[in-house]
C-alpha cells in the first residue's frame, strides 16, 4: 500500500548514540561506499514494522564520518500495533546481532507539531585533543633516523601514541611545537557571536545558499583537562606524557565543518601559523578569505556530539516556530548530503563554486 503524505501518522523522537569511526556520517550519501548510521537505524525499525509503510526519518544533527554520538535524536513516523517506546531493548539486541555501533537510548511521542531541529535550543561538541610532549616526540623522531625526511609522515603510524587502538579514534592528537597559552587566548576571539561563513568550506557555504541557513552564530567555548579512556602505558612514555584536554562548543546549531576548522584553526595559532588578528580579519570580511588555505580542517577523531537540547515540556506542546513562515514538515525534504568519503575539501570546489553562483 503505497503511502500517502496525507494521512498523518503518530510521530515519535528516537535518541540514539553511535561510534562515528563506523559509518560515512549520519546521514544517507548514495555515493558513500560504507553504510551510514541513518540506513542502519532504519532498517532495524523496519525489522519491526508489521505494516510495511516507507519510514519518513528526519535527523536532528547530520555529523560527519567519524564524528561519535553520545547524544543524538531523530523523528519517525510509525504505524504498528507494537507500541514502538516498549522495542528499545529489542531494537538494540538487533543492532548488536548486526555487529552495529549504535544504541537506541529513548524512544517517545511528540506533536505532529513539533520539529525536530526548530525546536532544538542548542548543541553541544566536545573535542578529545592530546597534547603531546615535545621532548619525547622529539625523541621517537630521534629513534628513527632511517626515515628520510619526505617520509615522515609515516612516523604518525608508528608511534605508540597514535598507534594506540584504544584511543585512535577517540581523539585528535596536536604535535609540538605548540603554545598552549596561544591556544588559549585563541579560543577567548570565538565567544560570543560572529559571521562564521569563512570558516566553513565552499560545500558549506553552497548548503547555507540551498538551506537558507545563518552564518551568524552565537558560541561559547571552554577547554578543561580531560582524562585518557585506558590507563597510561608504562612502555609509551609519548603517550604516558601527554596532556589530554577537552574543547567545549556550544550554539544552537553549527555551520558544516566549523568546530573542526575552528579547532584548526586554534592550533595554527598555537603553531604560529595564524595569529588572533588573521581571525578577527575574517569575521570582518569573510568572502576576502573563502579561498584560503588556512584554516585546514582536523581529522574527526576525538570529535563527540555530546548534547541535543530540548525543552521536554515542548514535546507535546510545541510554541510557535521563531520565523514567519509557514510549518514544513522536511521529513520528506532531500537534503544536500553532507557526508563525504573523504576529507579533502577542495574535490568539487569548481563543481560547487559554479552552483553557487547559478543558486545566487
Amino acid at each position: 500500500m503505497p503511502y500517502s503524505s496525507n494521512v498523518k501518522l503518530p510521530r515519535f523522537m528516537m535518541h540514539f548514540s553511535y561510534a562515528g569511526q563506523a559509518y560515512a556520517g549520519v546521514q544517507g550519501n548514495p555515493s558513500a561506499k560504507i553504510d551510514c548510521v541513518q540506513n542502519a537505524i532504519e532498517r532495524a525499525l523496519f525489522h519491526f514494522q508489521s505494516t510495511k509503510y516507507p519510514l519518513r526519518f528526519g535527523v536532528s544533527s547530520r555529523t560527519d564520518r567519524g564524528v561519535h554520538a553520545l547524544h543524538n535524536t531523530a523523528t519517525f513516523d510509525w504505524i504498528s500495533p507494537t507500541d514502538i517506546t516498549t522495542l528499545v531493548q529489542p531494537l538494540n539486541i538487533y543492532l548488536t546481532e548486526k555487529k552495529e555501533q549504535i544504541r537506541i537510548l529513548r524512544i517517545h511521542y511528540i506533536s505532529p507539531n513539533f520539529h525536530f531541529r526548530r525546536h532544538c535550543y542548542g548543541r553541544k561538541y566536545v573535542y578529545r585533543l592530546g597534547f603531546l610532549n615535545e621532548s619525547e616526540f622529539t625523541n621517537i623522531n630521534n629513534d628513527i633516523s632511517f626515515l628520510k625526511k619526505k617520509h615522515r609522515y609515516i612516523l604518525r603510524d608508528i608511534t605508540p601514541a597514535t598507534y594506540n587502538l584504544f584511543e585512535k579514534d577517540h581523539i585528535t592528537y596536536v604535535e609540538p611545537p605548540y603554545d598552549l597559552d596561544a591556544f588559549r587566548k585563541g579560543i577567548e576571539v570565538f565567544q560570543g557571536q560572529h559571521n562564521f561563513s569563512a570558516f566553513t568550506t565552499t560545500q558549506g557555504r553552497l548548503s547555507m545558499i540551498l538551506e537558507r541557513r545563518c552564518p551568524v552564530k552565537t558560541m561559547r567555548l571552554s577547554l578543561s583537562e580531560g582524562e585518557r579512556l585506558v590507563p597510561l602505558l608504562e612502555s609509551s612514555p609519548l603517550h604516558s606524557s601527554m596532556k589530554v584536554y577537552n574543547l567545549v562548543f556550544e550554539a544552537e546549531s553549527f555551520l558544516y565543518k566549523l568546530i573542526r576548522r575552528i579547532t584548526a584553526t586554534l592550533v595554527h595559532i598555537a603553531k604560529g601559523q595564524m595569529t588572533i588578528q588573521d581571525v578577527l580579519n575574517r569575521f570582518d570580511c569573510p568572502p576576502d578569505y573563502y579561498d584560503s588555505q588556512l584554516p585546514t580542517t582536523l581529522k574527526p577523531n576525538g570529535l563527540f556530539l555530546s548534547e541535543v537540547k530540548y525543552n521536554e515540556q515542548d514535546f507535546l506542546n510545541p510554541p510557535l516556530f521563531k520565523r514567519d513562515d509557514p510549518a514544513v514538515d522536511d521529513l520528506d525534504i532531500v537534503t544536500m548530503g553532507m557526508q563525504e568519503e573523504e576529507d579533502d575539501d577542495d574535490i568539487n570546489d569548481q563543481q560547487l563554486n559554479s552552483k553557487m553562483m547559478v543558486s545566487r
